[in-house]
């Protein structure tokens, strides 16, 4: 195996940038073969056009130092002298890098033993000190540490964690040593080989200063005082056990590691295989309807659309094309036959071209005329809906640039243990948490991110790996309905219920929506332990690294900005007079954020304009549904099936038809449908509870998670591969766990959460 190669798969991950750059040094040297050969053979000097030999690598300033020695004329002494300084910054940048870990590796130890001493009230081993082991075997060490009290419990557990990451870590920087002192032999011995100059002899005993075998003496000793503080603390001081603990855990680390880098090889190969066409000869012969399956869809939808507008069915001409509309509409976005976003750009030009929309100011209203209906269209495209939508994706930007909502996410997970259910249940309450602020279309993707170290150590189908994405995709779409701004659904809803009135408060979307999200993830997660039983197959998960860079001034200023804005969503009752709208405090974080460089015109580039078009195409629906009649009298045939029934009755019947329908279709397409049905049957009834038969919609929309195709987090995880192309799960297990996780939301709703609505006054 070339060194290249070597080093990589040896390297620690978080430290890759901190080796020797070993592709860079190769280049120089090729460079500098290929110079000589010209100056020999040809008599001229290596000119820009001189080719690279290789890929670039993006590691290190020196590549443009590299760039350089390739764009201008230079002698043999400079080549040489350029060379020579790139050895010289490799090897500063090494030294500094060792320097740093070993005085972080000397404090965290102090620190540690300090902890011991205090507990014990003995003195503690130190790096460079012999231990005499057989003076901690008495009385005085186990009286402490043998206990098995909770408190003693939970403090052996800080410290066996701690210790076994400076073991680690330690070791860990004992191989970097070995690996950087090796890297510097070769390259020095390649370029000897290929450049007349050689330069082994007098460079070698440099770096052999730099890293002599003290350093490795140092690190054994400091290793060994680990050690025998782990005997002490975790092995009633037995160092031969404690030793091979450490050193077993240790090896188990170095593997997953490997494991690692070697899943990243493999699926790296795979994705650049997939960019190589087979000239047919592998094409899965696909039948007839699925290569015609578009189509057909919209050849079905077109016959519904000219059935629906010819067949009388009402005596109003408007209602009869609005009804056709809302047919051919709601097939398109169910089938997926063309792009959602597309279909919601045709609802405006249908809704102008048909004349669906009424003056509902005259008595009896008259039919608008395309010239009259196109502003009121635009005008309610974009409303504070659609405000408050950008206003949430510019957060949820930020947070997600600058590494905030990642930070956050393993503060978390990096607490909680390596009990598999505990793992499981603080991976599903994360992935609530970020859905809340950064959408449920993003959080689930983060979230995956996080546990792929741990899905890379497991067989893709191992139990625990199926229990991970599968709590992720559930508890992310129980985060669909935490706040106002967590998913497309809530922001129709809001709609829907500020009609005739204020919108509700953040405070009480909150007080309704976290109970009802946090008890859904607590049968979520007892459902997925009683179906997988994770804990069976794993007994220990390995821990997530922490990062303890502390926060810079841009991560400050979002958390800020980002808290600022939500108080404000949440005082919006308050602030009502001076705002008007909470659309318009949405934009404080664009223009915080926009304008002072915290996101870019790139970042607004990437904003999911196809969601706002979704928005924007389903606000005009709404309006031409109500505007042209049909929505009431599609309300009035509802009120009338449901007439006589309790408040609770038509709350649980509606979150029935909620959720079977958006099993079925996405949960953003069921809101447009059936929210203004709800909303028009809820004014209606005594005491005018449209606000919580809406609400109650809105929460069973998020909580209808049985398919794969019920949600955007369930499409992610469905699809979610290993490196080499296997599926995590499958339909099967969504049925498993998914629909009667979505029978648990349904009772939830409508038990709890109907208490709370009523509670807070819908």
């Amino acid at each position: 195996m070339k060194f290249t190669h070597t080093l990589k798969y040896n390297s620690v991950p978080e430290w890759r940038e901190s080796y020797i750059n070993y592709s860079l040094l190769k280049k120089l040297i090729l460079a500098a073969s290929t110079a000589e050969y010209h100056e020999a053979y040809e008599g001229v000097h290596p000119s820009a056009d001189l080719e690279d030999a290789g890929p670039r690598s993006p590691l290190l300033s020196g590549q443009s130092s590299l760039s350089r020695s390739l764009s201008v004329t230079m002698t043999r002494e400079q080549r040489e002298k350029e060379f020579l300084e790139t050895l010289d910054n490799e090897l500063a940048k090494i030294i500094r890098f060792y320097l740093k870990k070993e005085a972080e590796i000397t404090a965290k130890y102090e620190e540690v033993s300090m902890m011991v001493q205090h507990a014990e009230g003995i003195p503690s081993p130190t790096p460079g000190q012999a231990t005499d082991l057989s003076a901690l075997q008495s009385a005085q060490r186990t009286a402490f540490w043998s206990q098995n009290s909770r408190p003693v419990a939970a403090q052996r557990e800080k410290l066996r964690a701690a210790l076994e990451e400076l073991y680690a870590t330690s070791s860990n920087l004992a191989s970097y040593v070995e690996q950087n002192r090796t890297g510097f032999r070769k390259i020095l011995k390649k370029h000897d080989k290929l450049v007349s100059h050689p330069m082994s002899s007098n460079y070698l005993p440099i770096v052999d200063q730099k890293f002599p075998d003290s350093h490795a003496a140092h690190l054994r000793t400091q290793m060994d005082a680990i050690a025998s503080l782990y005997s002490m603390v975790c092995c009633n001081g037995n160092a031969d056990k404690a030793a091979a603990i450490l050193r077993k855990q240790q090896q188990e680390q170095v593997s997953f590691e490997r494991n690692s880098i070697w899943k990243d090889m493999v699926g790296q190969e795979r994705r650049a295989a997939t960019l190589h066409v087979q000239d047919g000869k592998e094409v899965v012969q696909e039948s007839w309807f699925s290569m015609h399956r578009q189509a057909l869809l919209v050849a079905f939808a077109l016959a519904v659309f000219a059935f629906l507008l010819t067949y009388p069915i009402f005596k109003e001409p408007e209602k009869q094309n609005c009804l056709a509309l809302l047919a051919f509409a709601s097939i398109l976005w169910c089938s997926e036959a063309i792009p959602l976003f597309v279909t919601s750009m045709l609802v405006p030009f249908l809704i102008v071209a048909l004349r669906v929309l009424d003056d509902v100011a005259q008595e009896p209203p008259a039919r608008l005329t395309p010239k009259q209906a196109a502003p009121r269209v635009f005008h309610t495209m974009f409303s504070q809906t659609i405000m408050l939508l950008l206003g949430g994706f510019a957060i949820a930007a930020a947070l997600s640039k600058h590494f905030i909502a990642k930070q956050l996410a393993v503060a978390i997970l990096s607490r909680v243990g390596r009990k598999p259910h505990h793992v499981l249940l603080a991976n599903m309450l994360v992935a609530t948490f970020a859905s809340m602020w950064i959408s449920n279309v993003a959080a689930p993707v983060l979230c995956f991110s996080l546990v792929q170290p741990i899905l890379r150590t497991l067989p893709t189908n191992h139990p625990f790996c199926k229990s991970l994405v599968l709590g992720i995709a559930l508890a992310s779409n129980l985060g669909g309905m935490t706040s106002p701004i967590s998913s497309p659904q809530n922001i129709f809803a809001i709609e829907r219920m500020s009609m005739g009135g204020s919108p509700p408060s953040w405070l009480q979307w909150f007080a309704i929506a976290l109970p009802v999200s946090f008890l859904g993830n607590l049968l979520c997660w007892a459902i997925i332990l009683a179906v997988y039983k994770p804990g069976q197959n794993i007994k220990e998960v390995r821990p997530l690294k922490q990062n303890e860079d502390p926060l810079n001034s841009t991560q400050i200023y979002t958390i800020i900005v980002s808290l600022a804005t939500v108080i404000a969503w949440c005082c919006n009752s308050f602030l009502q007079e001076y705002t008007g709208e909470m659309g318009v405090l949405a934009i404080i974080p664009l223009v915080a954020f926009f304008g002072f460089g915290v996101l870019s015109k790139d970042d607004f580039n990437g904003f999911l304009w196809n969601v706002v078009m979704l928005a924007m195409g389903g606000l005009a629906l709404g309006e031409a549904v109500q505007s042209s009649g049909l929505l009431a009298t599609i309300s009035n045939l509802i009120s009338t099936l449901v007439g006589g029934q309790s408040l609770w009755a038509v709350l649980a019947i509606f979150c029935g038809l909620v959720l079977v329908g958006t099993t079925f279709i996405s949960h953003t397409v069921g809101a447009m449908v059936i929210l203004p049905i709800v909303q028009s049957v809820g004014d209606k009834m005594p005491g005018d509870h449209s606000k919580l038969l809406v609400m109650g919609a809105a929460l069973m929309c998020s909580g209808a998670m049985g398919l794969p195709v019920s949600g955007f987090p369930n499409m992610n995880a469905v699809s979610l591969e290993d490196a080499t192309g296997q599926n995590y799960i499958d339909t099967v297990d969504f049925l498993k766990v998914g629909v009667l996780g979505s029978i648990m939301a349904y009772a939830i709703i409508i038990s709890i959460g109907y208490v709370l609505m009523l509670a807070v006054g819908f």
